[in-house]
């Protein structure tokens, strides 16, 4: 069986004197009955830096020089297209996003606003979007070369915090949850054709299974361009943040979830008690999560 994690603790951008810091860490299994894995995550510090070349000593020493985290970005996606190309949509996709957003994602140069507090970050929710758009070309052409699936593509749930604001950007049925004050709430929509008919008013016993599993909306893909959805919210400092792909909810119920994150284990204990639960109940799919939650010093 084949797994990878990471773990880390980010200074929270803008923290409070108390010393807020935001620790996550992420795990991506292959399951017990796929070939490969084709899911990925990423969880990464958006970080302002310099690198001197040359100066005089009295200025500055040769090497690079780091500010401060400007941002956490949380990121899974479960690639598709069969003969292994999933994994290939997938790295693309994730890859793609994250360097886009490296190089247009507004540095924090965030203004207090006196009435509330409230921070304010123009442009971020367009480039949430525009960055998602990127990573669908991007697929869309490796899809498009020899030997390569046509319908390669992928799903993508990206979580973006500067604290104390959240930025979702999401495509598919892989899941952003909102872990607060006891209760778990899913922020992203499923974007399946189950999903979408009962938003139409089809009753749940006259949904089909097989809905379930069929995406309308992706990155990559062979029909429309992938349409993200976008979500603005504001954190608390108790709050949590779950992503996971459906590798995990088809075995895993929102109940389970929200248990495992009320334990107040280490993340990286959450995680794989999680996957683990998965596996032992049939591991039908590769099965990726991340936890990340706000402590303090």
């Amino acid at each position: 069986m084949v797994m990878t994690d990471m773990h880390f603790t980010e200074q929270a951008p803008s923290a409070p004197a108390s010393g807020l810091l935001i620790d996550a860490a992420g795990r991506s299994d292959i399951g017990r009955q796929r070939d490969r894995n084709e899911d990925l995550f990423l969880i990464a510090t958006f970080q302002r830096s310099m690198l001197v070349h040359d100066a005089d000593a009295r200025t500055a020493d040769h090497g690079w020089f780091s500010g401060n985290g400007t941002g956490t970005l949380l990121m899974v996606a479960d690639g598709m297209g069969g003969e292994g190309d999933g994994d290939i949509a997938s790295r693309i996709a994730i890859q793609t996003i994250a360097g886009y957003l490296l190089n247009v994602m507004p540095w924090v140069t965030m203004e207090r606003e006196r009435a509330g507090h409230r921070f304010s970050l123009p442009g971020v929710r367009d480039q949430l979007a525009a960055a998602v758009g990127e990573g669908d070309s991007r697929v869309r052409s490796e899809a498009a070369k020899p030997n390569v699936s046509s319908r390669m593509g992928t799903t993508l749930t990206l979580a973006y915090v500067v604290w104390p604001v959240l930025y979702i950007a999401h495509v598919g049925d892989s899941r952003c949850y909102l872990h607060r004050e006891g209760k778990l709430t899913q922020l992203t929509t499923d974007h399946t054709l189950a999903q979408q008919m009962k938003e139409r008013g089809v009753p749940e016993a006259d949904v089909r299974e097989e809905w379930h599993h069929i995406l309308w909306n992706v990155v990559g893909g062979d029909e429309q361009a992938a349409v993200p959805q976008i979500i603005k919210m504001d954190l608390r400092p108790a709050d949590e943040l779950f992503l996971c792909t459906d590798g995990l909810t088809k075995h895993v119920d929102d109940l389970e979830i929200l248990i495992a994150l009320q334990s107040k284990a280490p993340p990286q204990q959450t995680c794989r008690w999680l996957i683990d639960r998965a596996n032992e109940r049939g591991g039908s799919d590769n099965v990726t999560v991340i936890v990340a939650r706000p402590r303090f010093q």
